[in-house]
Formats: structure tokens, sequence, C-alpha cells
């Protein structure tokens, strides 16, 4: 394989800088709560969940040539980086759900729609709805995560 060396180099730079400042983000949603009748959860897993994917990233990036050899290394890599950014997705999802029935009914979250979309609810369906696509996406395809490339 040949290298670039720019891509590299932004490689190096861009996703250090995007990791601090999910980090910066992750503090910002965890330890400031502007209002008691704000949920948080969404966001706080939104940057968990990409912050943990950039990193894994990066480290892959930097550590290629020791995990090249290992295919089975290699394999579980990508179907971690599968979940964790496919987990992205389903938390900007949910978080534009809570948005919407925010705005929806702008005065009071009825007590029903509150205790269905529950913290414990919410990480439920967050990370359980892209575990199962990965499955099935592992399922139906193995040989599909990680290659000689």
């Amino acid at each position: 394989s040949q290298s670039d060396s720019l891509l590299d180099l932004l490689n190096l730079v861009c996703v250090p800088v995007g990791l601090v400042f999910f980090s910066l983000a992750l503090l910002t949603f965890a330890l400031c709560q502007w209002s008691p009748g704000v949920n948080n959860v969404a966001r706080i897993n939104l940057c968990i969940s990409l912050l943990l994917a950039h990193l894994l990233f990066l480290l892959t990036q930097q550590f290629l040539s020791l995990i090249r050899p290992h295919q089975v290394l290699c394999t579980v890599i990508s179907g971690v980086l599968h979940f964790l950014f496919l987990s992205g997705f389903v938390w900007m999802f949910i978080e534009a759900v809570l948005l919407f029935i925010c705005v929806k009914n702008l005065s009071q979250i009825s007590s029903k729609k509150r205790e269905a979309l529950s913290s414990g609810f919410l990480c439920v369906i967050g990370y359980t709805v892209p575990l199962v696509v990965v499955a099935v996406s592992v399922g139906l395809l193995p040989e599909g995560y990680g290659s000689e490339q």
C-alpha cells in the first residue's frame, strides 16, 4: 500500500482536534443542566459514541502495521467502528424525536410520554438497534468486515 502523506497529516491533526471538541461537548452536556426538564441523555451518548469511534479510528491508523497481520483483530475493529458510527446515527435520530416531542408540546411533556422516554429506555434503543444491525450484517456477510486492504 502506498502511503499518502497529506492524508496521514490530516488524520494526525484533524481527528485529535475533533476528539478535543467531542470531549468539551461531553463535559458541557454532562456538567451543565440548564433545566431539570431537559434530557441530555441522547446528546451525551451521541458524544460518547462519536468520541469512541474517532478515537478507535485514530488508534487504528497509528497502529495499522501491527493490526494488519491479524485478520481477526481487523475484523473486530471494523465491526466495532460500524457499531459506534451506527449508534451515533441512532442517537441523532433519538435527539430529533425528543426535539420533535418538545416542540410539539411546548407547554409540558405529558407524564406518559416522559415515562416512555426514560433514560434507560433510550439507552436500550440507542445501543440495541445498532447492535442488531451489526449482528445481522455479520451473520449475512461475515467476510464483509476486515479485508486485506
